[in-house]
């Protein structure tokens, strides 16, 4: 039988190739761009009265515009519940690529969301038309922290979904557009690949020790035969939220000025401070556990205002975004992207089964607050839940999907068993993923497919006291966490994935 898919497979595009002039052919690699915005539409208006940015229909003023008598929000996700917003600061984009090396077919689709769950996902897939030819398809979201509620976490009580269900429906409906208009988009291609330093007046920081960032970006560019640019995509880990928690405005955070700045170049009013590389930008968050962001009060410095930012807001979002822009745009005027001739794709995908042990994620799960597809187990763990690791090659480059928030030090290496840990054990996730990886520039994708909370460490997993490091209270990550051995399993299904000499159809497909 998969023989036969294969036979049909070649024969489809040898057919396409000789009737379309547009078509790919084997050893040729074409690369297709689109966009647009998936921005909720804001119906009521509200007055937040006591300044604490949550709706409370008691103490907060609202006006009904659309006269149905009841109040008509956008829950905004990532950190307080009860946060309506009050309008729109910049578009929420969905961001398409579609890649064709002339015998397979892969598409990325990135979203400005918090996440967006493995059942969404699936569902998405089951509506891609065959004759697309798409061989797989990640969605990513860039954990957008200042966008509407798509997991079901943020709503406006413990035990009420945030989901608008009309808008996932139209969030869907997005995706599968801007996949469609990659599509048409397609044109040949040439790539080359870059791993950029950051500036150092714009660090992240790790919020839990041990102190490990995984702070390099990772690029890819797409040129025309011209050199003019088609495309970038940029994978980079930090915590989409630097509105913080008292926005109330929806917005694409750092993503969107990032993207912004590289294609159309850093402007601050009309005013050009630099020059863009043109062609579409697609964000990719990376690895963020730990959690990797910059606080309130973390200092950062505006590189075009010649400023210092200390506090929240949309100010220090685009300091950060331009500054990952600035460095991108720096590393392709400069020469430092490395080209990757005649890029071949390999496309791996595994499905995992994984364990929920978080009481409270579980009930969530079961009672239908987060949208999602549990198993019931009559042993432990008794709830259960499938999702997904992925790996893809493309010539030099590779992109590895990961269905949740990784610790850095799966990643790039050290992880500790320090004291007050609930288990005393050696480190599991070993040796480190990047060390695994075949490629020059390796880009790895949080939030790929699924959206499975934190994935921390085992030998670091702290759920009781007394707490790790010395400190007096709860460090932040457990409670978003399906349970310590998921990091176990997810290392093991990466290794896997990499190591495999088979390409695998796309679980769900």
């Amino acid at each position: 039988m998969a023989d036969l898919h294969i036979r049909c497979r070649i024969l489809a595009l040898f057919i396409c190739a000789s009737l379309c002039p547009t078509a790919g052919y084997a050893g040729e690699l074409q690369v297709g761009f689109a966009q647009l915005a998936i921005t909720p539409e804001i119906v009521d208006q509200w007055v937040d009265v006591n300044d604490d940015a949550q709706f409370d229909p008691d103490i907060d003023e609202w006006t009904d515009l659309n006269g149905n008598g009841v109040f008509d929000p956008v829950w905004i996700a990532g950190f307080q519940k009860q946060r309506a917003a009050q309008g729109v600061k910049d578009d929420l984009m969905a961001v398409a690529v579609v890649i064709d090396d002339g015998d397979r077919r892969i598409a990325i689709v990135a979203t400005d969301t918090i996440g967006l769950m493995r059942k969404f996902v699936l569902e998405v897939r089951g509506s891609v038309p065959s004759d697309w030819g798409i061989d797989y398809l990640m969605v990513h979201a860039t954990h957008n922290h200042e966008g509407p509620d798509t997991q079901g976490l943020w709503g406006p009580g413990f035990f009420t979904s945030g989901i608008d269900s009309d808008y996932m429906l139209s969030l869907q409906r997005a995706i599968l557009t801007a996949v469609e208009s990659a599509i048409d988009n397609l044109e040949p291609a040439e790539l080359s690949i870059a791993r950029i330093k950051t500036d150092p007046r714009t660090p992240i920081k790790d919020k839990r020790k041990p102190i490990i960032i995984d702070e390099d970006i990772r690029a890819l560019l797409f040129r025309r035969p011209d050199q003019s640019v088609i495309g970038t995509v940029v994978n980079f880990g930090i915590h989409v939220e630097l509105a913080w928690d008292k926005n109330l405005l929806l917005t694409s955070d750092i993503a969107g000025y990032l993207r912004k700045g590289v294609s159309e170049g850093i402007y601050y009013g009309d005013e050009l401070h630099l020059t863009g590389l043109g062609g579409t930008t697609l964000w990719l968050t990376g690895n963020i556990g730990g959690l990797m962001t910059s606080g309130p009060s973390d200092p950062i410095y505006d590189i075009f205002l010649q400023q210092s930012i200390t506090s929240a807001g949309h100010d220090k979002a685009r300091a950060f975004g331009h500054s990952l822009a600035r460095s991108v745009i720096n590393a392709a005027t400069q020469q430092e992207f490395v080209p990757s001739p005649q890029p071949q794709l390999t496309i791996r995908a595994h499905e995992i089964e994984l364990g929920i042990d978080n009481f409270m994620l579980a009930l969530g799960t079961l009672t239908g607050l987060v949208d999602s597809d549990p198993k019931l187990h009559l042993t432990p763990p008794f709830v259960r839940y499938l999702s997904e690791v992925a790996f893809i090659q493309l010539g030099h480059a590779t992109i590895t999907g990961i269905p949740g928030e990784l610790y850095p030090e799966i990643a790039v290496g050290g992880i500790e068993n320090p004291v007050g840990a609930d288990y005393v054990m050696a480190p599991q996730e070993v040796p480190h993923l990047r060390s695994q990886l075949p490629g020059d520039v390796n880009l790895m994708v949080n939030l790929a497919n699924d959206a499975i909370g934190y994935i921390i460490p085992k030998s670091e997993w702290d759920n009781a006291a007394p707490w790790i490091y010395g400190e007096s209270e709860e460090t932040y990550g457990e409670i978003v966490s399906l349970g310590p051995d998921t990091a176990p399993a997810i290392h093991r299904a990466v290794t896997e994935v990499i190591s495999s000499d088979q390409s695998i159809k796309t679980p769900g497909h």
